[in-house]
């Protein structure tokens, strides 16, 4: 069991693809922390290493191989004993680093995160994200769909427990909870979950990038039930394809008509209703997709419907965020 860290160096790890322009923020930001942290990471993960070096910080380049890839690479250029990784969008309030760093002082504790707070904005794509709250802790503690885990948008592990599991799984969405289910096996190891809003998150303005934030939570979360089957984990059926084109229907047109009628608070609010119907989309997708690959194995695999309900709709990791 590793032991108790009385003043840990700490390092932030901070990878960022295309979105550089939100970094000044995420930096500034890291900058009045009452607590200032030991060292601040950036990796950029473009493939053309376009991030030049930055006032600060140090960076290191991974090449596009992806945000879950990203973070390995940065962890492990540092010797910090705790490291806090948030994403380009973060903007960690002052006491953030300190009140993550706190609870180490008991050597059972692996990962600690807290609330974050999705913004406001004015695009319609940023007033679903803000209506929705992704990073809300209950979605990942009080009802996840399998174990709790916490997401990597505010997220302080031991270094220990990184080393004990070799990092994240390589993957484009969904790498946070199995990374905290993996560490979580390890016998006398918690999480401690700060129940106060310690960052506030950047929305996407987008409408469609609020859609397909959606759509790659459904499906990561079929990939991680079927990765996670060995330990219990159930594959619940999809929505049937024909439900699921009505639903599509209905919501499509439903957005239309109050696009038509200038309707912003309308046009918001079936925004946020589209959550759950892209979630189920890319379940769906994913969940055939598998099939097609695997028809033998998959014929013998156990597929329990969710009685009279889509999938549980909600975030299965918002780091690739």
């Amino acid at each position: 069991m590793s032991g108790a860290l009385q003043r840990p160096r700490t390092a932030v790890v901070l990878p960022v693809r295309g979105h550089a322009r939100l970094l000044d923020g995420c930096l500034e930001a890291l900058s009045r922390q009452d607590v200032p942290v030991d060292e601040v990471v950036v990796v950029d993960d473009s493939p053309e290493e376009s991030l030049e070096e930055l006032p600060g910080t140090r960076v290191v380049r991974s090449r596009g191989r992806g945000p879950y890839a990203a973070r390995n690479i940065g962890w492990r250029s540092t010797g910090a004993d705790v490291v806090l990784f948030l994403d380009a969008r973060t903007r960690p309030r002052p006491e953030w680093s300190r009140r993550l760093t706190e609870p180490f002082g008991d050597p059972e504790v692996a990962l600690v995160g807290s609330e974050v707070e999705v913004l406001p904005g004015e695009s319609l794509g940023a007033r679903a994200s803000h209506a929705q709250q992704f990073y809300r802790l209950r979605n990942y503690l009080a009802r996840p769909f399998f174990r709790p885990y916490l997401p990597t948008c505010s997220l302080a592990v031991r270094r220990s427990d990184l080393e004990a599991v070799d990092g994240f799984s390589e993957v484009r969405s969904g790498g946070d909870a199995d990374f905290c289910w993996r560490v979580l096996g390890r016998p006398g190891r918690r999480l401690v979950a700060v129940e106060d809003v310690l960052a506030d998150w950047v929305p996407r303005d987008r409408a469609r990038d609020y859609v397909e934030q959606n759509y790659r939570y459904g499906r990561s979360n079929h990939q991680l039930r079927l990765d996670w089957a060995h330990e219990g984990a159930d594959l619940p059926a999809p929505v049937p394809a024909a439900r699921l084109v009505r639903n599509l229907a209905a919501m499509s047109l439903r957005f239309a008509r109050a696009r038509l009628r200038g309707d912003e608070d309308r046009q918001v609010q079936q925004l946020s209703h589209s959550a759950g119907v892209c979630f189920d989309l890319g379940y769906r997708l994913a969940h055939d997709r598998y099939r097609l690959r695997n028809r033998p194995r998959a014929e013998g695999r156990r597929v329990a419907p969710v009685a009279g309900a889509a999938p549980v709709t909600g975030p299965s990791g918002p780091g690739d965020r």
